[in-house]
């Protein structure tokens, strides 16, 4: 896949499901306006003319499209409950072998779970390392099934590249079996030993009551539904019930193992690298570093998109990233999302930080309140590039507090 083609994906994915975090009736009347996100995106799934006769249905259908895009780049097919044991669960994560022995474990496809994130595998000698959980312990136990596929051997590591739920609230499918450590930065334990499901990317992005929101607006579109739509709109509601039953069964579970700064494990001729660069994404990002395979997993800290900043260090993070630059790899593996290979992108990422925490800190001097400057920071300029312009207010209101925060820090 060209990167141009894996950038499209990752906008796509961005613009969809950050739109679908506010679904108020307010916002639906914004959805066919030329520089709404999702239309610029891809125009021909969320616009209709301004005098078709469609043009009503399809501001209500375009969420709906956007799910429909979302979910084909985000779900994993799976029939397995969640007491079946892993070797009878079936599982359909696309395992794509990107080198020898190691697999990128996508969260595209269709079906009836949601994984929200990526994950890697590595299989070794006599073991196996897995990089990220996904986000409940349901979609944890499709990825360990996942791994069945490809070999028999045992997981011995579980690695966190950062505390966010999507990452990591599928570890207790992992901490299940014997033998078998969580590792992750001290930073992604502190957070997942207190109250994580309190946080607020958590409220906002990922709670039960956030997902029930999403399918009382999937159930409401059902009315004014086609009727080569509504098979589609049924399914994506029966795959949220099927999510929001998994969240009840959720217990953070924190890394048994931690690091501060870097850690190797090695397996024969394989050094498994795992080294916080610097904060960024949040305080203890962690990436999966393959030296010889010349290819790491970043997490979120870097991939073809905008990153979420609720619990970031804007301030410090185009440094990180500059370390990251600095790595001898040709493919960035994200936690959301396409391969990356263009190291250059990085430098898309690192303008775009520039950029709005200087927006943010003129905001601040101002004398604005996080809603006033939520209201005036304009991303504009960025258009459709990967997703960076793609910022609901409800997101931006935790970026712009969080930079705030690091404002009054410093």
């Amino acid at each position: 896949m060209s990167d141009s083609s894996a950038f499209f994906i990752s906008d796509l994915l961005q613009a969809c499901w950050l739109q679908l975090i506010d679904l108020r009736p307010a916002r639906l009347s914004k959805l066919n306006t030329p520089n709404y996100p999702c239309k610029t995106c891809h125009p021909k799934a969320c616009y209709s003319p301004p005098n078709s006769p469609t043009k009503r249905r399809d501001m209500k259908l375009s969420n709906f499209t956007c799910w429909a895009h979302l979910f084909t780049l985000c779900l994993v097919i799976s029939s397995a409950s969640c007491d079946v044991p892993e070797q009878e669960m079936e599982t359909a994560h696309s395992l794509e072998e990107i080198a020898s022995g190691v697999y990128f474990a996508s969260s595209e496809g269709t079906g009836e779970m949601l994984l929200m994130s990526n994950a890697m595998v590595i299989v070794n000698d006599e073991d196996v390392i897995v990089v990220d959980s996904h986000v409940t312990a349901e979609s944890g136990r499709s990825l360990i099934a996942a791994v069945r596929t490809v070999t028999d051997l045992p997981i011995r590591y579980l690695v966190n590249t950062h505390f966010h739920f999507d990452h990591a609230h599928g570890n207790q499918a992992f901490a299940e079996h014997d033998h078998l450590d969580i590792v992750g930065h001290d930073y992604t334990r502190e957070k997942m030993t207190g109250d994580a499901l309190a946080e607020s990317s958590y409220l906002t992005l990922g709670a039960p009551e956030v997902m029930a929101g999403r399918l009382a607006a999937l159930e409401s579109w059902l009315g004014d539904a086609a009727d080569d739509e509504r098979n589609g709109i049924t399914a994506q509601a029966a795959m949220m019930r099927r999510h929001i039953v998994a969240l009840a069964e959720v217990e953070p579970t924190p890394p048994s193992v931690t690091l501060n700064d870097r850690m190797s494990i090695f397996r024969g001729e394989r050094e498994i690298r795992l080294v916080h660069l610097g904060r960024g994404h949040t305080g203890g990002d962690v990436v999966v570093h393959l030296p010889s395979e010349r290819l790491v997993f970043t997490g979120d800290l870097f991939f073809a998109g905008a990153p979420f900043l609720g619990d970031g260090f804007a301030d410090e993070y185009p440094e990180t990233l500059e370390r990251l630059k600095s790595l001898d790899v040709d493919m960035f593996v994200p936690g959301h999302g396409p391969i990356v290979t263009d190291k250059a992108q990085i430098q898309v990422t690192q303008n775009y930080l520039a950029d709005y925490w200087t927006q943010v800190s003129e905001a601040y001097l101002a004398g604005l309140t996080v809603d006033e400057a939520v209201a005036e920071i304009d991303l504009s300029s960025w258009g459709t590039s990967a997703g960076f312009s793609m910022r609901p207010p409800a997101v931006m209101a935790l970026e712009v507090a969080q930079m705030y925060r690091r404002i009054e820090a410093s």
